[in-house]
């Protein structure tokens, strides 16, 4: 029982602390919606500015459910190594894209980001098929970012 309130309760600390870096990452660029990012050329599919926060903020959510599953299932050191480092690679992006304004960089970047999460996914698979599932609206997603980036690249 001990082991069993232990392990869920850390769930809602994994998801305060994916939400909580969110919103610290989205106040730190911030700034740069309203002048630049307004300003540019973006291309046909790009939603209305209100659905990223929603979408973003589900998908965090997912992902701290699948890092959470990872740890407490002990998927295994290179599972949780990539976990990491595409959890790195999306924080960094925001900075790269808003902060910096390296829209070219951002893109390739966001690739890397893709080619991460493809191996999580398929390495997860086969040990514990909710985590992958749990990230696979997040790779969709993060495709689609790549084709909005790499779009506002090209035409700005």
């Amino acid at each position: 029982m001990r082991i069993f309130v232990k392990t869920y309760l850390s769930l809602p600390l994994w998801i305060i602390v994916y939400l909580g870096v969110a919103s610290f990452i989205g106040n730190m660029t911030r700034h740069a919606i309203p002048g630049w990012y307004e300003n540019l050329d973006k291309p046909a599919l790009n939603p209305p500015d209100f659905i990223f926060p929603i979408v973003w903020t589900i998908l965090y959510i997912m992902m701290a459910i699948a890092g959470w599953r990872i740890w407490n299932k002990n998927l295994g050191r290179n599972i949780k190594v990539i976990f990491v480092v595409q959890t790195l690679i999306n924080w960094a992006w925001s900075f790269l894209f808003f902060y910096y304004h390296w829209l070219g960089f951002s893109a390739a970047w966001i690739g890397g980001l893709i080619l991460c999460v493809v191996a999580l996914i398929y390495l997860a698979h086969n040990k514990d098929r909710i985590t992958s599932l749990l990230l696979t609206p997040y790779f969709f997603w993060i495709c689609f970012a790549c084709y909005l980036n790499f779009m506002i690249w090209r035409l700005n």
